[in-house]
């Protein structure tokens, strides 16, 4: 029965310390970009004609604006961090371990 709460008690604190890495990416998410709006205009090329830019005028962003890009690897850290979407599964870790155990 210890092993069973002992891995209980590790599983609930791994999921804690997913919560508040996420948590983290949120502040700076929201304090980078605020920076980055109001105070640091920027703009700059990938490749193409693609440009991140956080400029704004009276048209709107010029370009695709640096916090829409952030703001969906935020909501897919989000789907991760709550298992909302799991590409492997909820206990693929858990199986691939025992599979290379044997």
């Amino acid at each position: 029965m210890k092993n069973a709460d002992e891995y209980k008690y590790a599983k609930a604190r791994k999921k804690v310390e997913n919560i508040k890495k996420f948590y983290k990416h949120v502040v700076t998410y929201l304090i980078v970009n605020l920076f980055l709006t109001f105070v640091w205009k920027f703009s700059f090329k990938i490749f193409g004609n693609f440009i991140l830019s956080n400029q704004y005028d009276s048209d709107g962003f010029k370009h695709i604006p640096f916090w829409l890009i952030w703001g969906i690897f935020l909501i897919f850290d989000a789907f991760r961090t709550y298992d909302v979407i799991t590409i492997f599964g909820k206990d693929w870790e858990e199986r691939k371990m025992k599979e290379f155990m044997k």
